[in-house]
């Protein structure tokens, strides 16, 4: 320290520059080891990631020292070293729970404009969460650094003697920090060719490059593609066309029409995940608890078809990705939200609008949350949904709330009185919300206890799964008082993971696995999330072991209803057809097929879960990089319909007579109440004013005061 504060006394900034690289160094390597899994292997790929954060950090410290006044440029360097560092740490947040690194779209707002105080709440309360107390260690270098500095201008308020100013030095350290970023980026294309042009993993751009750079490459990706998509054309349609009309996998004629005319409901399980299914929780005291029984119980039913090598597809997006993939069978955005940069602005050939035209289905989707949250509004417009029932539409007032919306059982409850309205058949889409990420839940919501591993995150995941699982079971109950489940067809699926990739870990056990042996492999098959066609009257549902995403999504749903998928640009394959590839690609570039898995740079064997790179024969190996290469293309093919809006210059001659209403998200209840066809609406149907009086649910906000104390009281006794 005494060396350090030396230093200053010398107003030498170069110095500084140097203390600054130095700890900024240490704690880059902190992060890279303790929270970011990198996959580096071997000693070039370990020395390429020592080296990757200098380059960057001296370039960017190096624009102080051009600013001639000593006290100016010292300043102007801890400004800089403290965007660095909030930089490094957002990242570190961001990776713990998502396994991703921010883009320029994350970190300027891809959640959407005004999202209300209740978002902004939820999204402080998660980082929160994902902050730890050890993480004091990423601003203590900058604390002694600020000090340092101060404590020497105060002590030197009156000295005259100051360093001469060197333009030189700036110089110096500006073209010393370029010459290795260069020798930096020729180790990384030696080690990694293609870098930057055919990756679809930003771990790699980070392992051998820093995340200076890769924020910087990021942005300029943006804005390339923005430019691009200004100057596309009806060409740059043709080969995603072609590429499109190779993939169409025809429909099962054992299937086609099987759910025809019956109203759907889709139902988004937050966070839920294929572990799910048939789960039992042990306790501390031994007695075990099954988690999902409803779920499990549809899930197993002669009635529902159910796929359980079923694989989410999301990037950052999440949730809104889950949309652009399940509602359009396209991929979400290598990086951000579609739904938030381009939602509001691209065509898109969406279920609502497909479904309208047709077989004149009506539709709406349901959020108890703010429709301007990931950008829903607009992008259900573009989409074609007739309604949308956000928060608005709820008693969102305090007690009913947990982070991100409205409690599952009062959401569902409350989406009654609008669900008897709409004009049969329809297409309706909910999002549960209590199996949110950092899975809170008020004492009297709960009704099993938490898992048993070291992390509380892992634990509470059960408890709120438990009661979105009782939600769902009531609303199905008032589906069938109603009359409405008869004829209907109720789809349920995971959105994306609820445990991260760095909990995992911490589940192992709970899932009967060690620790010490879990690998990118577990990671990935952790993936998987619930995927059921609940058709009640049929009889000969099972579970299928066919291999699929959530871009399968759609072209499966529209053939159960009778819809020739044909003409459209889907990336994905009805799930059911006997010429379905079972090709899974992720978002992140690694592949799932039912011999082989691509995660990383490494080969496993799906079915042992073991390395497979150095026993596979050169043919085998050679074949199998066709499939991955192949199932990338479906990747960059979404990527281009989407970034350039090529939809834009194709149209389906059937959707030709779509014309976009004129949406009143807002004040849409006396357009349902007097819509042209309202007397096909259930009431209508029935003849009655409502039907909500038939709805039952135990949740304890709705229970009079006297009744849950005698509940309490049959508790204690």
């Amino acid at each position: 320290m005494d060396k350090i504060k030396e230093l200053f006394k010398n107003r030498n900034r170069v110095a500084l520059l140097i203390v600054a690289v130095l700890f900024f160094w240490a704690k880059t390597m902190l992060a890279y080891y303790t929270q970011f899994d990198l996959g580096v292997t071997g000693p070039v790929q370990t020395f390429i990631l020592w080296i990757n954060p200098i380059a960057t950090t001296v370039l960017l410290l190096s624009l102080s020292l051009y600013i001639k006044d000593d006290k100016k440029s010292t300043y102007t360097m801890l400004v800089i070293y403290f965007l660095m560092s909030a930089l490094l740490y957002a990242n570190v947040l961001y990776y713990r729970e998502f396994s991703d690194f921010m883009t320029v779209s994350t970190i300027t707002g891809n959640v959407g404009k005004d999202v209300g105080s209740n978002v902004s709440f939820a999204l402080i309360t998660s980082s929160l969460a994902m902050a730890h107390l050890s993480d004091f260690v990423y601003w203590i270098d900058f604390v002694l650094l600020f000090w340092f500095v101060r404590k020497y201008f105060k002590e030197n308020r009156e000295s005259e003697s100051v360093k001469p100013f060197y333009k030189r030095y700036a110089l110096a350290a500006s073209l010393s920090a370029l010459a290795m970023l260069f020798g930096n980026l020729m180790l990384a294309e030696t080690d990694r060719p293609q870098l930057l042009t055919r990756t679809f993993d930003r771990n790699y751009i980070v392992k051998y490059l820093g995340v200076n750079f890769y924020t910087a490459y990021d942005a300029a990706q943006t804005i390339r593609t923005n430019h691009y998509r200004a100057q596309a054309d009806e060409s740059d349609l043709e080969s995603v066309y072609e590429f499109t009309r190779n993939n169409y996998a025809a429909p099962n004629e054992d299937f086609y029409g099987l759910a025809e005319g019956r109203n759907v409901f889709t139902i988004v399980l937050e966070s839920a995940q294929n572990f799910i299914i048939d789960y039992e929780m042990v306790d501390e005291e031994g007695k075990v608890h099954e988690v999902t029984p409803f779920i499990n119980s549809i899930y197993h039913e002669d009635a529902t078809i159910r796929f359980d090598n079923f694989f989410h597809q999301t990037g950052q997006g999440k949730t809104s990705d889950s949309g652009v993939l399940t509602e359009n069978s396209l991929f979400g955005l290598p990086e951000g939200s579609a739904f938030q940069q381009l939602g509001g602005n691209n065509v898109f050939h969406a279920a609502p609008k497909i479904l309208a035209t047709n077989k004149g289905y009506s539709s709406a989707a349901f959020h108890g949350n703010i429709g301007s949250f990931w950008n829903r509004n607009n992008t259900y417009e573009n989409f074609g949904f007739d309604y949308f029932f956000d928060a608005n539409y709820y008693d969102m007032s305090e007690g009913r709330t947990l982070d991100y919306g409205l409690k599952d059982k009062l959401f569902f409850k409350e989406s009654a009185a609008y669900i008897e309205q709409l004009p049969q058949p329809f297409y309706t889409k909910f999002i549960t919300l209590t199996n949110h990420f950092p899975y809170p839940l008020d004492e009297e919501n709960t009704t099993i206890p938490k898992g048993t591993s070291d992390d509380d995150t892992v634990n509470s995941y059960f408890q709120t799964m438990r009661y979105t699982d009782e939600a769902l079971e009531e609303f199905f109950n008032w589906l069938k008082d109603s009359g409405l489940y008869e004829n209907s067809m109720v789809v349920m699926f995971g959105d994306h993971y609820g445990i991260s990739n760095m909990r995992n870990p911490e589940l192992a056990p709970l899932l009967g696995q060690n620790p010490e042996e879990w690998s990118s492999f577990d990671n990935t098959q952790l993936q998987r999330v619930p995927m059921m066609f609940h058709i009640p009257g049929y009889t000969e549902g099972k579970t299928y072991e066919t291999y699929g995403g959530q871009v399968d999504y759609l072209p499966t749903l529209l053939h159960l209803l009778g819809v020739n998928t044909e003409p459209y640009l889907f990336m994905g394959q009805d799930l059911l057809s006997s010429e379905n590839d079972q090709l899974v690609p992720l978002r992140n570039g690694n592949v799932v097929t039912p011999t082989y898995q691509m995660i990383g740079s490494s080969v496993y064997d799906t079915k042992t879960g073991e390395e497979l790179t150095d026993w596979m024969t050169e043919e085998e190996l050679a074949d199998f990089d066709q499939t991955v290469e192949h199932a990338r293309a479906r990747l960059r093919a979404s990527d281009d319909l989407l970034s350039l809006d090529l939809l834009r210059f194709y149209e389906p001659s059937v959707l030709s007579e779509w014309t976009p209403h004129s949406y009143q998200y807002l004040n849409q209840m006396p357009s349902l109440k007097n819509h042209p066809q309202g007397a096909e609406s259930l009431i209508g149907r029935l003849g009655v004013e409502t039907t909500t009086d038939l709805y039952e649910t135990n949740a304890p906000e709705l229970q009079e005061p006297d009744l849950k104390e005698d509940e309490e009281a049959l508790e204690e006794e």
